[in-house]
């Protein structure tokens, strides 16, 4: 199985407006929306304009929202970005402290408990 080669960056510009799909540059003001489903690393919307933002709220259905303005990085940055996403993160699981079970003072061979209920006053 060949693996996929990780993405380069673009010379021309850095991403494209989720919306009209125009193209933004490094250090260019850009638009994100405040609302946390949206900024995820998956979804990660972005808008070029604050009406391309507008434009997705119909799709969305945010109760409240805004657009909140941002900034994209550099070419440099971005590279440098890239390249760190390359490395695998490993963790080291740390086994938990052993405990003993529980010790049961009942065993197998015990009779059943019997339970007396009381008769219901009228």
């Amino acid at each position: 199985m060949q693996s996929v080669p990780p993405p380069s960056p673009n010379a021309d510009y850095w991403r494209r407006c989720s919306s009209c799909k125009k193209p933004i540059g490094y250090s260019i003001q850009y638009w994100v929306c405040n609302v946390s489903t949206c900024n995820r690393k998956r979804t990660g919307l972005i808008f070029c304009d604050v009406s391309c933002w507008d434009a997705h709220l119909p799709l969305m259905n945010h109760r409240e929202s805004w657009a909140e303005e941002r900034k994209a990085p550099t070419f440099d940055e971005w590279s440098k970005t890239l390249a760190a996403g390359d490395e695998k993160i490993t963790r080291k699981r740390t086994p938990k402290e052993e405990t003993a079970p529980p010790v049961s003072t009942a065993t197998k061979m015990d009779a059943p408990k019997t339970i007396l209920r009381r008769p219901k006053s009228e």
